[in-house]
């Protein structure tokens, strides 16, 4: 299964990205069939090279998609120093296996490199990133 994300959504999320450095930053992609909506998240986490989604911000995030109809597509973070693929920590705290997971590397800032992939049962399964211009 490939991630859509509709125009104008990977911008935002690099963008996101970007203002958060040198923290990793991380949020929702929800929509139906494509992704529609970035939701930001801040980040909890006291180790900038880690993310901790706030549940404060979480929580009503994932109850609002039962309200709006959307389902949760995938899941973002950012390696703001490092290669745009999962550490073992990402692999290990994947709590959401019917999401895809998204990953920004700025370690080449003005060329930031998106990676999607699924994780099931510990195992990186690489999907297809295509966005809608």
């Amino acid at each position: 299964m490939d991630l859509l994300l509709a125009p104008g959504i990977l911008e935002k999320v690099i963008q996101h990205a970007k203002s958060v450095s040198p923290n990793e930053a991380c949020g929702l992609l929800a929509g139906r069939d494509q992704v529609d909506r970035f939701i930001p998240m801040k980040n909890i986490s006291p180790d900038p090279r880690q993310y901790e989604m706030d549940p404060a911000e979480l929580i009503p995030a994932l109850r609002g998609f039962r309200d709006s109809g959307e389902k949760l597509l995938a899941i973002f973070h950012s390696h703001p120093h490092g290669p745009a693929e999962p550490s073992k920590t990402d692999v290990e705290r994947a709590y959401y296996p019917e999401a895809a997971h998204l990953i920004i590397s700025l370690e080449r800032l003005e060329h930031p490199q998106a990676v999607a992939f699924r994780i099931v049962d510990g195992e990186v399964l690489p999907i297809e990133l295509r966005v809608i211009v």
